[in-house]
């Protein structure tokens, strides 16, 4: 990644990403579900098509449709690596409304969400219930 410090600003907007795809993704799949798709077929038609993601394509079928919610990242490390991103894009004097969202809900789901619960719990923050 280049200079020292490269790597570690890397996995702060890889986390973010994974982050937002895990609470757009749950959305899109709330939205589905209320309008009548099978969440799971909804998932292999976004695998198929241009919306598709690692979330999509590994942590929904993996560890949130069989509700195994197993992947080993907890609540606490993803919220910390948000936090973390969330100060680097004010040190960088950025003003990005979606990280800025983003952050929020991934903050304010300690109120709901332990710290020890797979990231992948997320989900219920984000209009999609276990």
């Amino acid at each position: 990644m280049g200079k020292s410090g490269n790597g570690h600003a890397a996995k702060l907007i890889n986390n973010l990403l994974c982050a937002a795809h895990l609470l757009t993704t749950a959305e899109a799949v709330a939205l589905g579900t209320k309008a009548g798709l099978d969440p799971t077929d909804l998932i292999a038609g976004l695998n198929a098509g241009s919306g598709r993601s690692a979330i999509s394509e590994v942590n929904f079928p993996r560890w949130i449709l069989n509700k195994g919610f197993d992947s080993g990242f907890t609540m606490q490390l993803m919220r910390k690596d948000v936090r973390l991103a969330k100060d680097m894009i004010g040190e960088m004097g950025l003003e990005l409304p979606l990280a800025k969202q983003v952050a929020e809900i991934w903050s304010q789901s300690e109120e709901n969400i332990p710290d020890q619960a797979d990231f992948n719990y997320i989900i219920k923050n984000a209009g999609l219930g276990e």
